[in-house]
């Protein structure tokens, strides 16, 4: 059987607002390819994608940077066409996830000024 186009991994990784689903996609299109960790660490060629990289990134890591991405979407046989669309919804996610999270030093603040009361 065979997906249809709305549960292909690309369309996971559209739907993806969240970086977890985006590792969720990435997962879906190495088991739709049919290939196993080291598989995919071995069809990365020159890029040299480790398979504990490639196990990290199908089950709990949101790629950190486009370069592992690239080697990964090689390692799984992507043309080049579908890595660039693939790239552009990585760059979507990472943002809208950077955007959401408080700047650490708000978080300090925001922590130190919990147990703060003025002076009388």
């Amino acid at each position: 059987m065979s997906l249809s186009e709305d549960d292909s991994p690309f369309a996971t990784a559209c739907r993806a607002t969240a970086r977890a689903e985006f590792v969720q996609a990435l997962n879906q299109l190495r088991k739709w390819k049919g290939l196993s960790y080291q598989q995919v660490a071995d069809n990365s060629g020159d890029l040299m994608l480790p398979k504990s990289t490639a196990h990290a990134m199908c089950t709990i890591t949101f790629p950190k940077q486009e370069g592992t991405l690239r080697a990964f979407l090689t390692g799984c046989r992507e043309t080049p066409e579908a890595l660039e669309a693939w790239v552009e919804q990585w760059r979507r996610v990472a943002a809208s996830c950077a955007n959401r999270r408080p700047h650490p030093a708000a978080q300090l603040v925001q922590s130190s000024a919990r147990g703060f009361s003025p002076p009388e």
